[in-house]
This record gives C-alpha cells, sequence and structure tokens, in this order.
C-alpha cells in the first residue's frame, strides 16, 4: 500500500494502542504498566493532557521528568505499542526496507506531534516555539525515540517479511 500510508496507520495503531490500555489500566496487571501512570491518566480532565501522558509512556524517561506526570521511565507498554505499530507499518508496506522505513518514521512523526502538543499546552504563544524551554521539550522527546525506534524497527522487519511478495 504504500510507505506514507504505512507511516501514518503504524503511528495510529500505537498511539491508539496506549491510549485504550491506559484507559483500561485499572484492571491491568502492574508488571505491564505503573498503577500511577494509570492514575495520572485517569486523572487528568482534558484530551489533551491524556495525550501528554501517551505521550510520555511512549517516549520516555526526560519527557516524564519534565512534565512532572505520566511515565518517569520505560515501560513494557512502549515496546508493546511501538512494535504493534511497526508491525502494521511494515505489514501494509509490504517491502522490507519500506516497511522498517516506515516504522521508523512513524516514531520520528509521533516525536514532532508530541513536542508541538506538549508545547501548545504550555503556551499560547507561537513565536516562543524557538525558545529554550520548547526546544528543551523537543531535545527530550527526541532522545526518547531512541528505543521505540528500535522496536518499531523490529516491528516493521516482521510485518514486513511477512507480507512481502514472494517470487
Amino acid at each position: 500500500m504504500g510507505q506514507v500510508v504505512g507511516t501514518l496507520v503504524g503511528l495510529v495503531v500505537a498511539f491508539l494502542m496506549t491510549f485504550l490500555i491506559l484507559m483500561f489500566g485499572g484492571s491491568i496487571h502492574e508488571d505491564l504498566i505503573n498503577p500511577a501512570i494509570v492514575a495520572d491518566f485517569l486523572n487528568q480532565p482534558d484530551l489533551e493532557l491524556k495525550l501528554a501522558v501517551v505521550g510520555t509512556v511512549l517516549y520516555p524517561p526526560y519527557l516524564g521528568m519534565q512534565l512532572a506526570f505520566g511515565a518517569q521511565g520505560s515501560t513494557i507498554l512502549m515496546f508493546l505499542s511501538w512494535g504493534t505499530g511497526g508491525l502494521v507499518a511494515g505489514a501494509l508496506t509490504r517491502d522490507i526496507v519500506q516497511g522498517v522505513m516506515a516504522a521508523v518514521f512513524s516514531v520520528i512523526v509521533g516525536a514532532f506531534l508530541v513536542w508541538l502538543l506538549i508545547f501548545f499546552i504550555g503556551t499560547y504563544d507561537f513565536m516562543a516555539i524557538f525558545g529554550v524551554e520548547s526546544m528543551l521539550i523537543l531535545q527530550f522527546v527526541l532522545e526518547g525515540s531512541v528505543y521505540p525506534g528500535i522496536a518499531a524497527a523490529i516491528g516493521g522487519l516482521l510485518g514486513a517479511g511477512i507480507t512481502r511478495e514472494r517470487i
């Protein structure tokens, strides 16, 4: 189907999977997701803040420390979500190289979207986007995308390997 479609669908799958698991996280064992993260998610009144908590789970650990809520470290849920997102991205591309690239691009696109979300939650001044605080949040999100990128690349490799054209 294509690398662009795989990238977008992989990103949506990772975020949606994390959002749903956090929504029903009270009944999930604490080895999968920390109850403090679930409590932070459920106690947030706005959808934007709930998505910020999802961002801290998907891009740990510095982002959660900066925001003082959400995940303070890597979780199994992060690897599960990005692995599944990468698997779907790779399956939609049907080519190994494109599958891995679509999975990694979904992590990078998601990092920039989380950065913009957190920036606009913090301030309405668009001119502050190149300020020190905004660039620090961008640095934390991009540093936090290393392990998700690895998990998504492995998932993309598997998904593309399963659905590739056989000769």
